[in-house]
């Protein structure tokens, strides 16, 4: 921290003054690792993903915010292995073009949905139209985000909520939305959600997105909290326990 104060001072703003800016760089291409970066000289660059061949093969895979940045350049990871994948988000001529980008390059059909992820019926529709085009997914990645830089004290309600809509409420009605479909089939999947540093620390400027962000890192614990619980009651019935259980 104390380099990067002194950097800044000196007028050396940005990723670029610690080299990241070879990195971040790239655009789409997430899969790519320049030989001249500074780790080059003791790791050599993967050209490839780590994953054997079919690791995806039969999985069916959903992914929000699949049309541009990381979305896509996961999308392009799990068709290349095999999932076939379903993309979701408000511009479907987007969508489309990456789709058919995909599907050229590894040869298994990406499938393109529209969706709102802040509005429920759209999430709806979308989900229904993933079971129908392509099944039930085995995995959820909730990508679609939404931020911008703002001083706390700048911003406006609607500012706020726009970056909450999309961030916390998108990924909670994705989720509950297949999880509601995944239960009825009596189904398992993995559900990924995109997170940051600063969900956990704060940060200025980014004040809608750190909050949403920590809302969305609890939402992801609740299974696992409930799992435990669950496996704690039934060891407690077990061994004769006596259990209560509190109904709100």
């Amino acid at each position: 921290m104390a380099a990067a104060a002194r950097l800044w001072r000196r007028g050396v703003r940005g990723p670029r003054a610690f080299g990241a800016g070879r990195f971040f760089s790239r655009g789409p291409n997430v899969l790519h690792q320049d030989s001249s970066a500074p780790q080059a000289a003791f790791f050599s660059p993967l050209q490839k993903v780590m994953l054997p061949p079919n690791t995806f093969q039969g999985k069916v895979a959903f992914i929000t915010g699949g049309g541009t940045g990381l979305g896509k350049g996961m999308t392009t990871a799990l068709s290349s292995l095999g999932a076939k994948c379903v993309i979701a988000s408000r511009k479907l001529d987007v969508l489309k073009g990456t789709a058919d980008e995909i599907s050229s390059k590894t040869g298994n059909k990406v499938h393109a949905t529209q969706c709102d992820v802040r509005d429920p019926v759209s999430v709806k529709n979308a989900v229904a139209e993933t079971i129908q085009v392509a099944g039930l997914p085995d995995v959820v990645i909730n990508n679609a985000a939404g931020n911008f830089i703002s001083p706390s004290e700048r911003l406006s309600a609607n500012a706020w909520r726009t970056i909450t809509d999309i961030v916390l409420n998108g990924t909670a009605f994705v989720t509950l939305e297949i999880g509601k479909e995944l239960i009825k089939a009596q189904k398992g999947a993995a559900f990924l959600a995109i997170t940051t540093i600063y969900a956990e620390s704060g940060s200025g400027f980014v004040l809608p997105s750190a909050a949403a962000k920590a809302g969305v890192e609890a939402m992801s614990k609740v299974p696992l909290a409930a799992l435990t619980q669950q496996a704690h009651l039934k060891r407690r019935l077990l061994r004769g326990f006596p259990v209560v259980v509190w109904e709100l």
